[in-house]
Parts: C-alpha cells; structure tokens; sequence
C-alpha cells in the first residue's frame, strides 16, 4: 500500500512539473514596440469625423434582389467621396467596376514589389421595418452624440472604407508615395455576396497579373477590452482565416386531405422531427487548428491558471472545451454551426399540409468541406421521407489558413501595437465565423488578414446589422491613424 501510495504521488509529482514547465515554456509571441513609435494624432478630427458621418447620412442599402438597389444613392457616395477627399481623387487611377464597386490604383515606386489590397464595402444592410423608433438616432442621421457616431454602417463597413481615404488623403498632403502599389477595394454587395463587387475586382485585378500580394486586408477583426478572460489589455483579433457557408434545403412532400383524419405525421411533423435531430447532434468540436493558434498567442499574456491550462490542452483540453462551448461566440470558432431559419408550410388550418420546407444555414469551420456537411446532415435526418439539398446549388468553402508566424502577420501586429504602446494591446489571430469579400483573394496571397483597429463595445455584435448601431468616435480616429501608419510600414515588408 506505501509503495502505490508513493508510485502515485510520485506521479503526480512529474506530471505537475511537466505541466508547470510547459507553462513556463510558453512565451510571448507579441512584437516589441517602443514608447516613441506611437501613432500620430489625426490633424483635423473633426473634420474627419463629419466626413465620416457625411458617408453614413447616404443610405447605400444591398437588397437581395438586383433591381432594388438603389443606384443613385451609391453614385452619391461617390460624388461625396470624391469632394470629401479631393487629393486622392487627383493622385490616384479610379475605375467603377461591376457598374458601381470602386477601384483606386496607388502606383508604386518599386514595380517588382508585391502590391497590397486594402478593403472595404460601402453597401450596408436594410433598417428591419417597424424598428425605426427603437433607434436613439435615426439610423441614417449620422448623428454625432455622445462620444459616437451613430447610424447603419458605422461599424459595418463603412468605417474601412472612409478611415483608407481619410488616412491616403493624410498621406499624400505629408508627400508619401509607397513603394509597393497599393489597390484600395471597395465593393458594393458584401452583404448579398459580393459577387458582382469584390469577386469582379479580384477577377480584373487577376487577369491584370495583379497577384501576388503582400498582403490582402478586409474587415473581420476587431479590438476587444475587457471580453478576453484574463487579459485587461486591448485584445486585437486578426482574422487570418473564414468559415465557408452553405444553405440547406430540407422539404417533405406528403398526401394532402382533411384535417379530421390526419396520419401519425403530417409533413410539418416529418420536417421538425429532422430539424430536432439535426439540433440535437450539432457538428464535433475541436480546439486545434485556428482556435489553437489564437490560444498560443492569447495564453502567455494570461494569468498562471489560464496559461496552465492553455500550454497543456492534450491533458485540460476537455476543461477548455467544455467552457468555451457555453458562450456562443466562442462556440462557433469550435464546431461548423447549425442554424435553422427559414420554415414554412401549411396554408390552412383545416387542410394537411402538401409540402414542408425548411432552410438550415451551415457556418463551415475549416478542415471541413460543403460536401461533408451534407453528407453529414443526410446522415443526422436519417429519413427518406426528408429531402436535403443545396440551395440553389451553391455555398462557399472555408478559406485557406493565412501564416500567424509570417512577415506580414508580425508587422500587421507591430502596427497595431504602435497605436498606443502604453496600452499593451495584445494581438492574436482568429478565425472570423461570419463571411467577408476577402474570401475572393483565397489562394491569392499567403497572408489575406480581417481586422479594423476600432475598439468594439461588449454588446457591439447585438448592433451589427442590429439596432443603434454606433462607432466610437475615438475608435475610428484610431482607425485612420491605424492605416497610415500600415500605409508606411508596408514599404518594409519583404
């Protein structure tokens, strides 16, 4: 009995210094910056915060169908535009693609230098009818209050788009011209697909012999305070890769008749029997690929338990999960997503119904494919009574991982840093759960990054495509010294 007692301790023993040395191993993976390498202040703020809010007064709205679109609301922002910053309209090359995305070509001195692509969208999602009077602001007021700037499309997107032409207009009155040529994108459908914006000037700019880039840089990412357990410095996510999406058509076809003599299950009944058992059996999770890299770069800023855990995910690794599984957000980095939400059948209440259809939206996490979640789903429904098809034949596959440990990571890190390096923000890469126009450059460029340095509030996603939603006005001031000094930086990459 004393020599298992002592085999056991022993062993625990050795297995708390494995653990307590891998922790100790971890190191900071964050770039060194300097106290005199913070970012400038904006010279005019006012200005560039009314022309900011000038932008959002432009209802630019993308409606599933084509020929809602107002097309003359998107010809004033470019009229707009082009008044608000004069000097890049006269240095610049601009081309309206796709009828009315934008192109700016910011020639280089260095021909055999990769060009760069920095990205926006400037169409924006409807205002949901009957909820203008929840807003405290109209929602397209651009109303300045507060200490934000309110109104549809100050988070998403059009802050990208306004602070490159704020921060390329500061450039060029300070004389810059970059080394390598810089393309500034900015699509006019991101929120139906980007398929006649960003995927045109990616195929134009391809047939050009653009490729490849430097970098590629679209929104996605974001920089969160307080929302990080562990960390209270600014935490800055980098989104370096995307999840793939499919929509799944799921019908059930059944006799009709009288509703006095019903069968054991109608249509409705066989199709919400399929879309329990296909919440009920969600998609594994997993903590590596992804999810794993933006742990190694968040753990060694944690405190001892978070980095204890963290460095030994093959033994704390079912802890770790079973946390991050409880909170949505990070939920949807670990599995492909499920999300039921288009049901319809029945026409009376008397009447059985003919026909049940139902629409299931995958979010597709790297390392799977649209063909394995439709397989899966098949396999989950288990009913040939239950159809289950692509709608309308077609989805995206996630993207290709971009390099955290590469060149053009590490100088999109010392760039944010560089903001405010008193701040200590900490950056780490992630993987964006929802859909951007950067997933048109996949394959395009090792490193195709999401992220926009505006500091989002804790309930900043309930205001994406929500109500009241709002930028701060010193996160998008941040944002335009951001990509100035991005802008300047880049001339060092390799």
């Amino acid at each position: 009995m004393k020599r298992l007692t002592f085999v056991l301790l022993a062993a625990a023993l050795v297995l708390a210094g494995i653990v307590w040395v891998r922790a100790a191993r971890l190191t900071s993976l964050q770039p060194a910056v300097a106290a005199e390498t913070a970012a400038e202040p904006v010279p005019d703020p006012e200005g560039a915060i009314e022309r900011y809010a000038g932008a959002i007064r432009i209802p630019t709205i993308s409606h599933e169908r084509v020929e809602d679109t107002d097309s003359a609301a998107f010809r004033a922002l470019h009229d707009y535009l082009a008044a608000s910053f004069p000097q890049m309209h006269e240095t610049l090359d601009r081309e309206v693609v796709g009828g009315l995305s934008l192109l700016f070509t910011w020639t280089g001195s260095d021909a055999q230098a990769d060009p760069v692509v920095l990205m926006g969208h400037q169409d924006v999602v409807p205002v949901i009818p009957g909820t203008e009077d929840e807003w405290t602001h109209p929602p397209f007021s651009g109303v300045v209050a507060d200490g934000f700037v309110w109104g549809r499309g100050t988070i998403d997107d059009k802050s990208s788009v306004l602070a490159i032409l704020e921060a390329v207009e500061w450039l060029i009155t300070e004389g810059f011209h970059p080394r390598r040529t810089v393309y500034l994108a900015f699509g006019h459908d991101e929120e139906v697909g980007g398929v006649r914006g960003a995927r045109a000037i990616s195929e134009l700019l391809e047939a050009r012999g653009a490729e490849p880039y430097a970098m590629v840089l679209d929104e996605g990412g974001a920089v969160a305070r307080g929302m990080v357990p562990g960390i209270e410095a600014p935490v800055a996510l980098v989104g370096i890769a995307e999840k793939g999406y499919v929509n799944v058509e799921l019908t059930v076809e059944a006799p009709g008749g009288h509703s006095s003599a019903p069968p054991a299950h109608t249509s409705i009944g066989i199709l919400a029997r399929a879309i329990t058992r296909m919440e009920d059996d969600p998609f594994p999770a997993e903590i590596g690929g992804t999810p794993r890299l933006m742990w190694r770069f968040l753990a060694p800023e944690m405190g001892t338990v978070a980095r204890v855990g963290m460095a030994n995910l093959w033994l704390f690794g079912p802890v770790v999960k079973r946390i991050l599984l409880a909170n949505p957000s990070s939920a949807a980095m670990l599995r492909t997503t499920t999300a039921v939400t288009i049901v319809e059948g029945g026409v009376k209440s008397n009447v059985l119904p003919i026909r049940a259809r139902a629409v299931v939206n995958h979010r597709i996490r790297p390392g799977e494919t649209i063909e394995t979640v439709l397989e899966r789903d098949r396999r989950v429904i288990d009913d040939p009574q239950v159809q289950a098809e692509i709608l309308g034949g077609e989805g995206v596959n996630p993207s290709p991982v971009s390099d955290p440990f590469g060149p053009a990571f590490t100088l999109l890190a010392r760039t944010i840093r560089e903001l405010d390096p008193a701040d200590g923000t900490v950056v780490a890469p992630y993987l964006v759960t929802g859909g951007t126009d950067a997933k048109y450059y996949a394959g395009r460029s090792p490193a195709v990054f999401r992220f926009l340095p505006a500091e989002l509030e804790p309930d900043a996603l309930g205001r994406i495509h929500g109500t009241d939603e709002r930028t701060p006005v010193e996160g998008y001031l941040d944002s335009v010294r951001f990509f100035r000094r991005l802008l300047k930086n880049l001339d060092a990459l390799p």
